[in-house]
């Protein structure tokens, strides 16, 4: 599953995933690597996190390591619903849905370039940690925000449950052009949270593409510059 590419036949809604971590690790699929995690607690499921773009452009990222401190979303109501998925409402009216550029979820200038692989710190790194933090505490939960995609006639290429189904676009779905701008909408942005310590302690990751721009219709999404 490559950036924005979408799965043939699959039924895709917006929405949040929340579940127990079963593992994780780096795919390399053509020229869009993602990192995939298997998501249990309420059946299987998949997040596919971009970690390298299709068109070449930069991926931009903000990692919390301290994000319930933040104070700038109470992940606690997430925690305490039913394991699965949820579809949430995206536009001017949504209910639930991420923006990042309305919630002031974190600072949005201090998005950076982080490699997809490599030695010291890199996307790939920076997860392997956490998953395998996740793996090892009973309590870490996930919490995903994203494009949901289920096709009942495949099977998972990567951890092999049956039917295939996930959550993937984990990145901004605003400020887009061109081939993309279908994609543009606001409160609907995707993003990757891991609790522990029953969400007393939340890491964060929010990715963004440089070609995306920041100044957005408060309607639509498409960029404003």
């Amino acid at each position: 599953m490559t950036h924005r590419r979408k799965p043939p036949g699959a039924i895709r809604h917006y929405g949040v995933l929340v579940g127990t971590v079963v593992d994780g690790l780096q795919s390399s699929d053509g020229s869009s690597p993602h990192y995939e995690i298997h998501v249990g607690g309420a059946g299987d499921y998949r997040i596919a996190v971009n970690v390298q773009s299709v068109d070449d452009s930069e991926v931009l990222a903000y990692f919390d390591a301290d994000f319930a401190r933040s104070g700038t979303l109470d992940l606690k109501p997430y925690l305490q619903r039913d394991r699965g998925f949820r579809r949430l409402e995206t536009g001017p009216s949504g209910s639930g849905g991420l923006d990042y550029l309305r919630d002031k979820l974190f600072p949005v200038d201090a998005m950076q370039p982080i490699p997809a692989t490599g030695r010291g710190v890199s996307l790939k790194n920076l997860l392997n940690a956490n998953i395998k933090r996740a793996k090892a505490d009973r309590h870490a939960m996930v919490i995903a925000f994203g494009e949901y995609f289920e096709d009942h006639g495949q099977t998972d290429k990567y951890f092999h449950f049956r039917p295939e189904r996930g959550i993937h676009d984990i990145h901004m779905m605003q400020g887009n052009r061109g081939q993309f701008a279908s994609d543009n909408r606001t409160h609907g942005d995707g993003a990757l949270f891991i609790s522990f310590d029953d969400g007393q302690e939340v890491v964060a990751l929010f990715v963004r593409f440089q070609t995306q721009s920041l100044h957005t219709d408060d309607r639509t999404g498409a960029p404003l510059d």
